[in-house]
C-alpha cells in the first residue's frame, strides 16, 4: 500500500525491503526523498526501510490545525501499528528528530534503536520563537516557501556542497519541491513547533541512542546535541566534521558509515 490513513489525516509512505524495519523522518519544509542515500544503503544490508512524508509535506495530505511533534509522534507510531509492527528502528533529521524523540518517550516498546541527527531539546526560548516568527513572516510572502529554500540553501548543506554537482542537482529538486509547497501547511507547524520542548521528558527515552551533529551547523549548534547526548541515558554523540544542518545529503557517507555502524552493534 502507499497511503495510511490516521484522525481523518493521509499519509503517504515508501516501503522498500525486507528484514529489520527502520523508519526514517525527514526535516521541516521537505520529503521523504532527502533519506535517497539512506534508503539505498540500508535496503542493501537488508533493512526494510519505510519513509512516510510528514503531513503537510509531499504526497501526503494537508495540515488542517496547528501540527506538534508529539501529535505527529503518535501518527508515526499508529503507522507501525498498521504495518503489523510491534518496533522499529528509528532516525530523525531535525523536525523528524523532534518527532523520533517524542516517539521514544512516549512508545518506548516501539523504539528498538534511535538516531537523531541536527535536532533540538526544544524550542520554547525567545531565539527560536523569533526564528519561528520570521519563518512565518517569511513564508506567508508571494512564493514565500520558494524564497525561504533559496535563502536557506547554503546555511542547509554548507557552501562546498551547495558549490558542487551533487549540491546543484539537489538544489533543482528541492527548488521545485519547495515551489509546490502550501505555504499555510508549513505555518500550521511553524506555530506547532513553538510548542515543542522535550527537555524534561528526555530521561524516559530507554533505547540505545546516537545523536548526530554537523561541525558547522548553525541552526542546530554543537551545544545543543551535547544536551541532548547528556540528557539520554546511554546517548552515544558524533560530530561530523564540515556537515552542516542537513548532514544526510551533505555529508551521506559519513552519515551512513555511523548509522549501520550504530544499527549493527548490539
Amino acid at each position: 500500500m502507499t497511503f495510511f490513513e490516521h484522525d481523518n489525516d493521509r499519509y503517504y509512505y515508501f516501503d522498500a525491503g525486507a528484514g529489520t524495519p527502520i523508519v526514517l523522518l525527514h526535516g521541516f519544509g521537505n520529503t521523504g526523498r532527502a533519506w535517497t542515500q539512506q534508503v539505498v544503503e540500508l535496503k542493501r544490508l537488508g533493512h526494510r526501510v519505510i519513509v512516510p512524508d510528514l503531513l503537510g509535506h509531499g504526497a501526503s495530505g494537508p495540515v488542517r490545525r496547528v501540527m506538534t511533534a508529539r501529535e505527529q509522534g503518535k501518527a508515526i507510531a499508529a503507522l507501525l501499528q498498521f504495518l503489523g509492527l510491534e518496533s522499529a528502528a528509528f532516525i530523525g533529521l531535525s523536525l523528524g528528530g523532534m518527532i523520533a524523540l517524542e516517539i521514544a518517550a512516549d512508545y518506548p516498546k516501539a523504539v528498538d534503536k534511535l538516531i537523531v541527527a541536527a535536532t533540538f531539546r526544544t524550542m520554547a526560548t525567545l531565539p527560536r520563537q523569533r526564528m519561528l516568527n520570521a519563518w512565518i513572516e517569511a513564508i506567508s510572502q508571494p512564493d514565500g516557501c520558494v524564497k525561504r529554500f533559496k535563502s536557506n540553501w547554503a546555511e542547509l548543506v554548507g557552501n562546498a556542497f551547495a558549490d558542487s554537482p551533487a549540491g546543484l542537482a539537489w538544489y533543482q529538486a528541492w527548488h521545485a519541491q519547495a515551489a509546490l509547497q502550501e505555504p499555510r501547511n508549513h505555518i500550521h507547524w511553524c506555530e506547532g513547533m513553538k510548542f515543542y520542548d522535550i527537555s524534561q521528558r528526555l530521561g524516559q527515552i530507554t533505547a540505545p541512542t546516537l545523536i548526530l551533529a554537523g561541525e558547522t551547523d548553525a541552526m542546530s549548534p554543537l551545544d545543543e546535541s551535547q544536551a541532548l547526548s547528556d540528557a539520554i541515558n546511554s546517548a552515544e554523540r558524533v560530530v561530523v566534521a564540515g556537515g552542516g544542518h542537513v548532514i544526510n545529503v551533505s555529508c551521506a557517507a559519513e552519515f551512513n558509515r555511523h548509522t549501520v555502524h550504530f544499527l549493527r552493534a548490539k
